[in-house]
């Protein structure tokens, strides 16, 4: 019998650490407050309609990459990928849209388009997509041949333009541009976000969809989580779901074990995948503060302007992701003649929370692309509007539930009716509604605040270093989105095997990916 490891989490980083660990003669067991894995890449069903929560993108879905090799390695390559050509469209004020291809060259074109005295910008964009076509994110390097390892160091030069755009925004980028439509198009895409949002960042989205690699799991980030969740359990894991942890044991400076209402485990090694300040302050009792999170994790909530989050940034301290306002809206008929992800600017902004939060602009996505998400002839779509008042919503529902409710039917009816405006017939088709609030993502993954994503990605962050250990414990880790500015999927199993290896190599073993 190898080291026990337990594992706190059945997020994809929970998952993948435990994985690659099973597999390498660990006795894992993964503890899991929730009733399904995958902690924020999750789905959920209202009267035959699946409401997907999270993936859009995922990087490494196309052979192309080499984290495919990851995502293979985790069970759930065997899906499959639906790949953009066109990824977004944006309706403009004057009732023509920008479309977001994600061919470099149609991308060019539809630049030109709309603003032909922007050549310069166009091109600059389209040359930036195909340097990073042309390069890789060697994930799983000891799963390349001598030769593409070598082709690898070849192409190292083509990304050394990109790099000092990931501490550039894109608004930034963008500066140039002159034509006011192509303007107004960027704008509706990134909104605020455009000034904090890293340029390198978006080449990368860009590119790796170029390359067919960026793409969308059929069945939905659901369906992802339980590839992954299948595999471990093949491989003889244990997995433990409604076992919220209630504190890490702690010996002499070493964790030892976990403690919950359902009892006692004890192993050679803990491992945390969930929520950063949760962990830290109330499994651990305050008593271990991480050096690169505490701070962060005690600051207040930014307003959500744009400004205030830049100081954040300026102050040295990273930035959460919002929350979410989430509605899931089942729609009679086929939908598949519209772009399956569209954003309009509101000629009037939406007042919502009470006065707190003003929408500017709405993103719908229409899930025609994946029939398993309604029933015959019908349409799954979603809503995410963002907001840092989570206090709002779960003070509401603690003084009075049935305002609660009301208040989520309020809004669902302000943004249906928005959407109505730019989409005519849709109110009309609407036949199921389901909103989730910041209180719902609390509820159901106990992340801070509902934050959807761990840490904004910014330009003093995104890619920051930030360690897996805490000072004064020994045989303690944590994993996640909270160590990865700019969270998604790829740190996650990227991290998940790297801390597999770490322990590996710690005990005297060589590390088996497969």
């Amino acid at each position: 019998m190898g080291k026990r490891v337990l594992v706190i989490g059945a997020g994809i980083a929970g998952l993948s650490a435990a994985s690659y660990l099973q597999r390498n003669g660990f006795d894992t067991e993964i503890f899991e407050s929730h009733t399904a894995p995958g902690g924020l890449c999750t789905a959920w069903k209202r009267q035959g309609y699946t409401f997907d929560g999270c993936i859009h993108w995922l990087m490494g879905s196309g052979p192309s990459s080499n984290l495919h090799e990851i995502w293979k390695e985790l069970g759930a390559a065997d899906l499959q990928f639906i790949e953009w050509d066109l990824y977004s469209s944006v309706r403009l004020s004057d009732g023509d849209n920008f479309r977001l291809y994600t061919d470099p060259s149609r991308l060019e074109a539809e630049m030109l388009r709309l603003s032909p005295e922007d050549g310069q910008t166009a091109r600059a964009l389209a040359r930036q997509i195909r340097r990073v076509m042309r390069i890789d994110m060697p994930a799983a390097m000891d799963k390349m041949s001598f030769g593409e390892r070598f082709a690898l160091l070849c192409r190292l030069p083509a990304a050394l333009p990109l790099l000092r755009w990931f501490k550039r925004p894109v608004s930034e980028f963008l500066a140039p541009l002159r034509g006011e439509k192509l303007r107004e198009g960027f704008r509706g895409l990134f909104g605020e976000s455009m000034e904090d949002f890293p340029a390198g960042a978006l080449f990368m989205m860009l590119g790796f969809m170029a390359k067919q690699s960026s793409g969308y799991p059929l069945g939905g980030s659901l369906a992802f989580a339980r590839s992954i969740e299948a595999k471990y359990l093949s491989l003889g894991g244990k997995l433990h779901y409604g076992s919220r942890v209630d504190e890490i044991m702690v010996e002499n400076g070493v964790a030892v074990g976990l403690r919950g209402a359902w009892g006692e485990a004890r192993g050679d090694y803990v491992i945390s995948a969930a929520d950063a300040q949760d962990c830290l302050e109330r499994m651990l009792g305050g008593k271990y503060p991480h050096p690169g999170l505490t701070p962060s994790l005690r600051a207040p909530l930014p307003s959500g302007e744009p400004q205030l989050l830049r100081r954040g940034t300026e102050e040295g301290r990273l930035v959460p992701f919002p929350s979410l306002i989430y509605l899931g809206l089942g729609l009679k008929g086929d939908w598949r003649s519209v772009p399956h992800m569209q954003t309009f600017v509101l000629p009037e902004p939406l007042i919502l929370e009470d006065g707190a939060l003003t929408v500017r602009r709405i993103s719908v996505r229409l899930f025609s692309f994946d029939p398993g998400t309604a029933p015959a002839g019908k349409t799954a779509a979603t809503v995410m509007i963002e907001t840092y008042n989570d206090g709002y919503w779960m003070e509401l529902h603690e003084k009075d539930s049935a305002a609660y409710e009301a208040k989520k039917a309020e809004t669902a009816r302000a943004v249906i009716a928005a959407l109505d405006a730019f989409l005519p017939g849709l109110a009309a088709s609407v036949e199921v509604v389901d909103v989730a609030t910041p209180r719902s993502f609390i509820r159901y993954t106990n992340n801070r605040h509902g934050s959807f994503e761990g840490w904004l990605p910014t330009g003093s962050s995104f890619g920051k270093k930030i360690a897996a250990t805490l000072p004064g414990l020994d045989h303690f880790y944590m994993i996640g989105q909270w160590l990865n500015p700019g969270g998604g999927l790829p740190p996650c199993g990227i991290e998940g095997r790297k801390l597999a290896k770490r322990l590996c190599s710690m005990e005297g073993i060589r590390f088996r990916p497969e």
